[in-house]
């Protein structure tokens, strides 16, 4: 895999992951592809099929007190024509008024590229216990 591609994958990522840090439901939205397939599995109950699904639920995260990121210790890539698929390990932050917990944390996506670049097809977060 060319080491480019590898670096585009991970910065697809780092804009997802970016807009629930910067709690910018916009910059979530341009990350994904604007489809009724899409599905976002949260590490919560939420199941998020499609487009307007998500932004539903990034509404009412912007909405509320709590704000996550992430930060990645590892990253697995995979590659077949025009699919891609991405793990990351690392810890997740959950920051709601003066609470904060850290724990460690897993987010597959699945992407494809497109015109304008790699889009987030699914996602699924989960923390490993």
């Amino acid at each position: 895999m060319e080491p480019d591609t590898k670096a585009e994958l991970i910065e697809a990522l780092n804009r997802f992951c970016g807009g629930f840090a910067n709690r910018d439901a916009d910059a979530i939205v341009r990350a994904c592809a604007p489809d009724p397939e899409l599905v976002v599995v949260t590490s919560e109950e939420a199941l998020l099929r499609g487009a307007d699904a998500l932004r539903e639920f990034l509404d009412r995260y912007v909405a509320g007190s709590a704000t996550y990121s992430w930060e990645w210790d590892h990253h697995d890539v995979c590659i077949a024509g025009r699919c891609a698929w991405l793990l990351a390990e690392g810890t997740e932050t959950a920051r709601g008024g003066e609470k904060i917990e850290t724990h460690r944390y897993r987010m597959t996506m699945v992407l494809t590229r497109g015109e304008g670049g790699w889009l987030i097809r699914h996602v699924h977060g989960s923390s490993p216990h």
